[in-house]
């Protein structure tokens, strides 16, 4: 399963760059094949895995913003338009399917 994540900080007060800081240890600290996109982070797993690090994210939001937007968008299944999108063994360099679909779905994810 991929899943695009962002975290979005509103308001006058808010501190993006501390929020994005803390927000890219815990996903790192995940384990989870990860790439960083325009407008968030696309993550490989389970969905148990997924939740998992998108509510850490969110609680640590919680604790620096009043006000905040967590955005994510979910693709899963065994295979997508020709891609195995189940979560992978595979080193990040060895991860062609996500490079793939990443790449190719265009409008899906971040372009």
């Amino acid at each position: 399963m991929l899943l695009e994540l962002s975290v979005l900080p509103k308001g006058k007060a808010h501190h993006a760059s501390d929020s994005t800081v803390d927000l890219a240890k815990i996903i790192d600290a995940s384990g989870l094949y990860h790439q960083t996109k325009n407008k968030g982070e696309v993550l490989e797993g389970t969905w148990e895995q997924l939740m998992a690090v998108a509510k850490k994210c969110h609680d640590e939001a919680m604790k620096t913003n009043q006000k905040f937007v967590t955005v994510m968008r979910a693709l899963d299944g065994p295979d997508v338009d020709g891609h195995d999108v189940a979560p992978s063994s595979h080193a990040p360099a060895d991860c062609a399917a996500m490079k793939e679909l990443l790449e190719d779905d265009g409008d899906w994810l971040i372009p």
